[in-house]
């Protein structure tokens, strides 16, 4: 699973890592907030909340947010990558 795996970048190669990388973490912790929240509803006792459903409810919101950010930051990457394609086609027409 390689995310943003039709992006490159030829002057942002090491935020475009970062960026896939806390994708990755961040759609880990998706998954496992997913799995705590599922978990309430068959290892709960009485009325008590569980670890595995307090760690999902506390970790849901901040993983869609990182993952949202890194959303952002790969569109402005893809924007910068285009830029510098038109700018080195249009000086190259220059010669």
């Amino acid at each position: 699973m390689k995310p943003y795996k039709n992006l490159s970048s030829k002057n942002l190669t090491l935020l475009l890592m970062i960026i896939r990388v806390t994708t990755v973490v961040s759609l880990l912790a998706v998954a496992l907030s997913l799995i705590g929240l599922a978990s309430q509803f068959w290892m709960t006792r009485g009325f008590g909340l569980n670890f595995w459903s307090t760690v999902g409810i506390a970790t849901l919101i901040p993983s869609l947010q990182v993952l949202f950010g890194s959303g952002i930051i790969a569109a402005i990457i893809a924007f910068e990558e285009s830029y510098r394609q038109k700018s080195e086609a249009f000086i190259a027409s220059l010669k």
